[in-house]
């Protein structure tokens, strides 16, 4: 079983938590998330681009505000639009932007971490700082962490088979805005090619 796929399995059995993703390289993340998306199969994921943008921390709130006891309940009560889809947040963070949406996120740490869970995407170099604004958060993750260099390796058949050629588009938008460059579609076809699972 691939790093990408332990991932995966951990966050469909739980449905609940934080998990976290470090990269360094937008080459190696890609890839990472390729291999995740693959694996993880029956869950819909949400991305947002966190930041210290006032439009995005909108965003995020309003995101929030949908796992609250009193949202749930209106939802509940409603008989009319049936149940909401659970989703995943995928949860990335914008390069050196820690120390002012990590109290942010302090402060919402249950409802990240409320069923189905939150896959937090952070940059290596911005781990660190993030647990120093984010306590309470990084005391929630335990040891769900995951390194995007070491989720390229061999998958096994089922998630082989369903490696994309590109991330969703909602992804592609917030890798637009983080360091780096997505690497080009020929080399992840490529890589998708040389990574032939062990049929034994």
């Amino acid at each position: 079983m691939s790093i990408a796929e332990q991932l995966a399995f951990s966050i469909g059995t739980e449905r609940r938590g934080i998990h976290v993703l470090l990269w360094d390289q937008q080459d190696d993340l890609v890839r990472a998330l390729l291999g995740f998306l693959a694996a993880l199969d029956d869950m819909a994921v949400y991305p947002v681009l966190v930041s210290d943008a006032p439009e995005d921390r909108a965003v995020l709130a309003k995101l929030v505000a949908t796992r609250l006891p009193s949202a749930a309940e209106e939802d509940a009560a409603g008989d009319d639009s049936g149940p909401v889809e659970e989703q995943l947040w995928m949860l990335l963070l914008q390069q050196a932007s820690t120390q002012t949406v990590g109290p942010c996120l302090n402060g919402w740490r249950r409802p990240i971490s409320a069923p189905p869970g939150s896959l937090l995407v952070i940059r290596h170099a911005d781990f660190k700082p993030f647990q120093q604004h984010a306590p309470d958060i990084a005391s929630f993750i335990g040891p769900r962490i995951f390194d995007a260099s070491t989720m390229l390796s061999m998958f096994s058949k089922s998630p082989h088979e369903r490696l994309q050629r590109r991330l969703p588009v909602a992804v592609q938008c917030v890798l637009a805005r983080l360091p780096g460059t997505p690497p080009p579609e020929q080399d992840i076809q490529n890589w998708v090619e040389a990574n032939v699972p062990d049929e034994a």
